[in-house]
């Protein structure tokens, strides 16, 4: 015959539910309430121990004189009421409190913060917690800032119960600073030169665990490397100077990638790239990347070269050869150009100039056009996780331009404002907005190429409408591009089991020539699965402003960001 069900309830009162809670966790009478080996004896031990133990714990937050009250009660067979009752008393508080630092680190700004902002006051209640992180603090801090010789003079804390009081010294001497010596880098695929300018250290500065991993993110971003390690030889510090030891392992010298996909606005598509990592101990790279699909076609190469100097991080070189038709246009451009990437104001920015040849066809303007671009991009991104998001977002704005006469058979001005944004909201539910805005200025609009009009419509536009549908219109109903576009979404999206969720959604917006164009507004509902490479949206709108209701299924694949 089976045993009867077992049970101990366990009562606690006379602290606040926070204390209560860790109290109860500390108890071995209830972490081993559920034990099948239970019985009269061992309940029994166990609450004659729980007074001890709740004694002791409660000397961790100050409470040096507590008074309890224990009882067991044996309800009936295989159950036990175990209650105490807590008189906490008056708390110990700190009577006296002796904090200080020594050596180098007496006059190091990072050390007089920590002093000044401790919890540890006179006539504070007194908590070991507080104590014991001040002491992880001060240790962490000379870990990180090179007080590789630091070490308590004083550490301890005396506490007089009868007075309720307790008297702290805790001083530290970091003794002296050490700092970066030498950094012994192995010979690898790219030379010392590049190797040195990835790096934020100069040899002689004060030691700091930061800018050691901002060397390691350094060499780990850069593609040439599949580990990294970077280790201050403590053990071979000599005088004041720490050397710097480096170890790499190459990467593959030759990527290929591959990839199939499917999207409303572009069909089937393919894709097939090659990359060079490193062309020459200069940490050069090429690469070559074809993208295929229903209405566009692209190949395109990319040459690129580390620069590592103060301003500009990378220089480039690229060419693309790009068809694209759709329902509203049909384009065959050719581009060669060069750009930069640094680092501003916690921003990315992108300089660019492109050379850019256009054949295209947009309702009854065909032309072929020939513009040098000059451009700007700034970007920035913040995101707990990039692949899903549960808080972050993504701002970017471009500026672009051509002057006739100079290599451009027009002159325009552009400007793209876009931004994303996502917010959790409990534990299962997001709130996703985005919008973009753009305005043109041109000579001669007939002479746009198709790629630098605006329009609207599709997946990553309004949904609803079909990809590239809306837009102002000519004499024969047919969408011409605009020179201005504004559009926005607002998401609800909750997730309802653990990958599997579904979202409601607005889009509202249109591309336009005049700022008093009407809007085009969309509702719809989607189904979504955090799949192993990504979110797999699956969306049905319809486009509520447009007297047919166009209605429109949308397949989305990617991350959020």
């Amino acid at each position: 015959m089976a045993d009867s069900e077992k049970n101990i309830d366990i009562q606690i009162t006379g602290a606040d539910d926070e204390l209560t809670e860790t109290l109860l966790n500390g108890l071995s009478i209830n972490r081993q309430k559920n034990s099948p080996r239970l019985e009269s004896r061992s309940v029994g031990r166990l609450h004659d121990q729980a007074t001890d133990e709740l004694k002791h714990m409660l000397t961790v937050y100050g409470y040096y004189s507590p008074e309890i009250t224990a009882e067991l009660i044996e309800t009936d067979e295989n159950n036990w009421q175990a209650s105490y009752q807590i008189a906490l008393g008056q708390p110990v508080t700190i009577r006296k409190i002796n904090i200080a630092v020594e050596g180098d680190a007496k006059t190091d700004p990072v050390f007089t913060t920590l002093v000044k902002t401790m919890p540890l006051k006179v006539g504070d209640h007194f908590k070991h917690d507080n104590y014991e992180n001040a002491k992880k603090s001060m240790l962490r801090i000379s870990a990180e800032r090179g007080y590789f010789d630091g070490a308590f003079t004083c550490n301890r804390v005396s506490v007089d119960i009868e007075a309720n009081a307790a008297d702290i010294c805790l001083v530290y001497d970091g003794k002296q600073r050490y700092r970066f010596g030498t950094i012994s880098f192995p010979d690898t695929v790219v030379n010392d030169e590049l190797l040195e300018a990835m790096s934020p250290i100069e040899t002689g500065e004060p030691f700091t665990s930061s800018k050691l991993l901002t060397l390691r993110n350094n060499l780990q971003n850069s593609g040439y490397f599949a580990s990294v390690s970077t280790q201050a030889m403590t053990s071979a510090r000599e005088n004041d100077e720490v050397p710097i030891e480096v170890s790499l392992d190459e990467n593959l010298k030759h990527r290929y990638s591959a990839g199939v996909g499917y999207g409303t606005d572009t069909g089937a598509r393919m894709s097939l790239g090659w990359q060079n990592r490193y062309v020459n101990d200069r940490g050069h790279r090429l690469s070559v990347e074809s993208r295929l699909s229903q209405i566009a076609n692209r190949i395109g190469a990319d040459y690129q070269m580390p620069f590592w100097s103060e301003n500009i991080d990378t220089v480039g070189f690229n060419t693309e050869l790009k068809q694209e038709d759709t329902d509203t246009s049909e384009s065959r451009s050719v581009a060669v150009g060069s750009y930069y990437n640094r680092m501003r104001w916690g921003w990315e920015e992108t300089g660019s100039i492109k050379f850019l040849n256009e054949n295209f066809d947009v309702s009854d303007d065909s032309a072929s056009t020939t513009l040098l671009i000059p451009g700007i991009a700034y970007a920035r991104t913040w995101a707990d996780d990039t692949i899903y998001t549960r808080h972050g977002g993504r701002v970017s704005l471009e500026l672009s331009g051509a002057a006739e006469g100079f290599l451009s058979d027009i002159s325009f001005s552009q400007i793209v404002l876009r931004g994303k944004y996502i917010k959790s909201i409990g534990g299962s539910s997001r709130v996703i907005t985005r919008a973009t805005v753009g305005a043109t200025e041109v000579s001669d609009f007939s002479q746009l190429p198709s790629s630098l009009r605006f329009f609207a419509g599709g997946d990553n536009s309004i949904r609803g409408f079909n990809y590239q549908s809306l837009g102002p219109k000519n004499d024969l109903d047919e969408v011409t591009g605009g020179r201005y576009m504004a559009v926005g979404s607002v998401e609800y999206e909750h997730m309802f089991l653990q990958n599997w969720g579904g979202a409601v959604f607005t889009d509202f917006g249109n591309a336009f020539n005049s700022w008093s164009d009407p809007i085009e507004y969309s509702v719809g509902v989607g189904i979504r699965w955090r799949s192993p490479v990504g979110l797999i949206r699956v969306d049905v709108a319809s486009g509520i402003s447009d007297e047919d209701k166009p209605f429109g299924l949308h397949i989305m694949i990617g991350p959020d960001l």
